[in-house]
């Protein structure tokens, strides 16, 4: 459909002679012509007749449109309405554009409310043939007021809610491309006001799915998707038909996604992103309201149209061919009043694969607020006049589903092949340097071995506790994303807890106790942002990722980063509380997990490490802490902290047992303190203390020439600065070495 351009001068006047060359039809035209020239001939008396009038209501050649739906028998036997209509038939129109336009107008609401007392339902599609036979050079073949409008905005207008002024602007646009007619001609007439139909077929022809069928007659039908085809039900978006016009008309100003989330945001506070995406979803593929164009929403020509009109029929077709159910409960309805009961079963009926109570309920809702149906005090439903005027429209079989065991979905389509837009080394060295101290090798080593598989961008940062683990993940994930904090849609840190059993704390999990609701995560809206923004590279950061058994929590992503299946999240449909069923991997996703290796945590599995870059940290230069001149310390202060770490750094290290940055933070912390307070602690007491409470407690050991030695070198460090209460401590420690075999701070 986008493909045919009527907007432009040049694009219209190609798709006016294509639509001659290919849809001209002589024996219509001649229909139109013989009558046409029998109105214009016909007397005030003849006009006035019976029969005239009987032609003119129910033998009118400009559109079989509506034809027999409506019974209007009791006005062509109103001799008084037949009479002031023939009366007006030959008023004299204004020849300014202007006014003549708005005389037809009036004309038109005239005729309408005339007919009110003398029909059961409003002939609409009848009062506009009438109006064109009477006056054709004013009006075009096309009856349907949506098809009209969508026509209109095809060709570059702005859509009307008035037919009058909907048939006059796009003859007014055929002109300006095509040239003027004479007025006078009925051949050149009869040409032009079924042009605009021609261009309705040809557009018609240009969707492989037209919900609009015409016949070369001017009959305008619907052309109903197989009920396996169709959409399974519509979402109960905020507000329902009443809420579409607000978003719509802030969709008129080509928001991005980021814009269009926040405004749904700020209107429906109650509703989580995942809902919100949802709905967003609902507007485009359920209702086609909205489209992407590039990062940006637009509005479809069905949703230029609703804007300007406000009317719910602009939806009629789409609904009626495409939604499930809606046409056989609509028809089941005219035949008389049904109760909610009754509703249920037969959408049921329809889609017997509807477990729960919620797609027929969401149906209804839709139904009310679109004026379909109407409801009693007895919660008994009936058709609306606009149900009624829909129910018209369907002129199939409605067909049902049958009830089957449910099968697998088919894979959610992967997102675009498209190059991830991430910094290059260089560019990530520089954001690092800036906020700490660690060698360049090991952060290139990080960046290349999370990127040079396509897909698998994971690694584990292992080590010793305090070492910079986390710090560098978090300060890699901002270089990697732009991002200046983890409030970030592209940036998490998730914190793994013991208790992590099942993929479900990242993942989450249909709700057992409120069975309508998705537990949602931080991870998952993370999933699901990195496949809506595919060039966009997105960390999520595991911290202290072995409290738990990564395979466990991790199966289903460790399965999926590795073969590119899909990610199952539920088995409620395609979406169910603003969450899909399944989700395809991003090849955005970076993985970063942090392990420290002691007895509260577990051993890695082979599952996981041969998927991961693994990096360790032990090596620790107490020089290249990037806090040093940095703090309030008196120099002679600060050299006596360095010499102690250095000197305890050097012995315990050989046993793995030497400490990290965040130790050297926080005992140069409680120095600094100690200095801007006093008290009753001298510097080399305060040393003494700070030492012994953030250092000693992490010796411990069994018997081994190594470990002796670490506690030898530490003894003698200690004694050589004169941190008397932590050398006693150590003291103690390589007695209960000597003794019982093993030594740890805690007895």
């Amino acid at each position: 459909m986008e493909h045919l351009d009527l907007k432009s001068d040049g694009g219209l006047r190609s798709a006016c002679q294509e639509a001659e060359a290919s849809h001209a039809n002589p024996d219509w035209r001649a229909a139109l012509k013989i009558f046409f020239e029998g109105v214009r001939s016909a007397s005030l008396a003849e006009r006035a007749s019976e029969a005239f009038q009987r032609r003119l209501w129910e033998e009118n050649p400009v559109s079989n449109a509506g034809m027999g739906t409506v019974n209007v028998e009791r006005a062509i036997e109103d001799e008084g309405f037949r009479r002031w209509l023939a009366e007006q038939s030959l008023c004299e129109l204004p020849s300014d554009p202007g006014e003549r336009t708005a005389a037809l107008n009036t004309l038109h609401k005239q005729i309408l409310q005339r007919l009110e007392p003398l029909c059961d339902r409003m002939p609409r599609l009848k009062i506009l043939r009438v109006l064109a036979a009477l006056f054709p050079e004013d009006f075009t073949t096309i009856a349907d007021r949506g098809a009209l409008r969508r026509l209109l905005i095809r060709m570059g207008g702005k859509g009307s809610a008035d037919p009058v002024i909907g048939h006059r602007r796009i003859l007014g646009r055929l002109a300006e491309v095509v040239g003027p007619i004479d007025t006078s001609n009925t051949d050149a007439v009869v040409r032009r006001m079924t042009l605009a139909w021609m261009l309705i077929e040809l557009v018609n022809e240009s969707e492989s799915d037209a919900t609009m069928v015409s016949e070369a007659s001017g009959e305008e039908r619907l052309k109903p998707l197989p009920a396996a085809r169709r959409r399974k039900g519509v979402l109960a978006v905020s507000g329902y038909f009443e809420g579409l016009l607000p978003v719509l008309q802030f969709v008129q100003g080509s928001p991005t996604r980021e814009e269009f989330m926040d405004y749904l945001r700020g209107e429906r506070p109650h509703l989580k992103d995942a809902s919100i995406r949802t709905q967003i979803s609902s507007l485009r593929s359920e209702l086609n309201l909205l489209r992407l164009d590039g990062d940006r929403y637009v509005l479809t020509e069905r949703g230029e149209a609703l804007l300007e009109s406000g009317d719910p029929d602009e939806l009629r077709d789409w609904l009626l061919t495409r939604t499930l159910g809606i046409d056989y409960v609509l028809l089941a309805l005219k035949a008389g009043p049904r109760s909610r009961k009754e509703l249920f079963t037969m959408f049921q009926t329809v889609n017997p694969n509807w477990k729960s109570d919620f797609g027929p309920s969401s149906m209804i809702q839709w139904l009310l607020h679109l004026d379909l149906v109407s409801r009693d005090e007895v919660d008994h439903f009936s058709l609306t006049e606009r149900g009624r005027a829909w129910s018209d429209w369907i002129t199939w079989e409605p067909e049902k589903l049958t009830a089957t065991k449910p099968e697998p979905p088919p894979p959610p389509p992967l997102p675009p092949s498209l190059e991830i837009r991430r910094p290059e080394l260089e560019t990530v060295l520089r954001h690092l340097e800036g906020v700490a101290a660690f060698p360049a090798a090991l952060i290139a080593s990080l960046h290349l071995g999370l990127w040079a598989n396509e897909r698998r961008h994971f690694a584990i940062l292992t080590g010793l506790s305090g070492s910079g683990k986390t710090l560098l993940a978090r300060e890699y994930g901002r270089a990697l994303t732009g991002t200046d904090s983890e409030g970030s849609e592209r940036l998490c840190t998730l914190p793994v807890q013991p208790g992590w059993y099942d993929p479900t704390p990242l993942l989450g999990y249909v709700n057992p106790l409120s069975r309508d609701t998705y537990e949602g995560t931080p991870f998952l809206d993370l999933l699901i942002h990195a496949l809506e923004h595919p060039q966009e590279p997105h960390v999520a950061i595991l911290d202290e990722m072995n409290l738990s058994h990564p395979e466990q929590y991790l199966a289903p992503v460790l399965s999926a980063m590795e073969t590119g299946d899909v990610l199952e999240l539920h088995s409620k449909g395609e979406h169910f509380d603003g969450v899909p069923g399944r989700i395809p991997y991003p090849n955005n996703l970076v993985l970063i997990g942090t392990v420290n290796m002691d007895e509260t945590t577990l051993g890695l599995s082979d599952k996981v490490l041969d998927r991961a870059f693994t990096l360790e940290f032990w090596d620790i230069e107490i020089d290249e802490w990037p806090g040093w001149g940095k703090h309030d310390l008196p120099a002679a202060d600060e050299a006596a902290v360095r010499g102690v770490l250095h000197d305890l750094m050097h012995a315990l290290q050989p046993a793995r047992l030497h400490f990290g940055w965040r130790v050297i933070d926080e005992v140069v912390g409680f120095m600094q303190l100690r200095e801007s307070e006093g008290g009753g602690l001298s510097m080399s007491e305060a040393l003494d203390r700070v030492i012994y409470a953030k250092l000693l407690p992490k010796l411990r050991g069994e018997d081994s020439l190594r470990f002796r030695e670490a506690l030898a070198g530490c003894a003698e460090a200690l004694k050589s600065h004169g941190l008397v209460v932590s050398q006693a401590k150590v003291a103690e420690l390589q007695s209960d070495l000597e003794t019982t075999g093993s030594a740890r701070f805690w007895r």
